[in-house]
């Protein structure tokens, strides 16, 4: 992916985090904010954590991250490999949350500290998420080259790219021009067809000529 897609807005609340914690690898190929021990550090403090993870916690990051993009992919037409939704309900098991209640109403939190801590605070969003039906609109592009997350904010629910200006556009322009090939290839067989059709009409007076000849 070349740019980073900003014609849509972020998800709403909590839920803006997942998106976020998804993002922090580009596909295929780029940046991976979660590539080191520093730079996850410096990931999870930008955004209200102060987590000082090692290096197999850091792989738990990124194995949840690619395991939580699996499964936002359902709500793109994917499939949900029993595998992916086994490993990654094994990795938040650790991150419990519990109801606390308030005047404001009824809210999800966790006593988890340091990365279960983080991870709780991913899944009571996506508990929320998946319970007021925002979830179903967190989604991840159908461009191979991006596979950015998104959140699908049209009126229908029906986006289908981070960004109609980059990668719906390409999309779009890249089915044109398979479509056009595929039209002059079928005018091409066409054509080739008419003038064997030619051909063979013109036999039988060719014949007819020789042997008056």
């Amino acid at each position: 992916m070349d740019e980073t897609p900003t014609t849509r807005e972020p998800a709403p609340g909590p839920l803006a985090l997942v998106q976020d914690f998804v993002n922090t690898a580009e596909l295929p190929g780029g940046y991976d904010e979660l590539t080191d021990i520093p730079a996850a550090v410096t990931w999870l403090d930008a955004h209200g954590f102060e987590v000082n993870p090692d290096e197999s916690q850091r792989r738990r990051l990124v194995e949840t991250r690619e395991h939580l993009r699996t499964l936002i992919g359902v709500n793109s037409g994917l499939s949900l490999p029993a595998h992916a939704a086994t490993r990654l309900g094994k990795l938040l098991d650790a991150a419990s949350v519990h109801p606390v209640v308030g005047a404001g109403g009824v809210r999800l939190a966790s006593a988890a500290r340091g990365v279960d801590g983080f991870l709780a605070a991913l899944l009571a969003a996506l508990l929320q998420g998946s319970i007021d039906g925002s979830f179903r609109r967190l989604k991840v592009c159908h461009s191979d080259t991006c596979q950015w997350t998104f959140y699908d904010n049209s009126k229908n629910g029906c986006g289908t790219w981070c960004s109609m200006r980059s990668c719906g556009s390409r999309a779009k322009a890249k089915a044109y021009r398979e479509r056009h090939r595929h039209e002059a290839a079928s005018g091409g067989d066409a054509e080739a067809a008419g003038v064997a059709v030619v051909a063979r009409a013109r036999r039988p007076h060719l014949l007819r000529r020789r042997l008056a000849e």
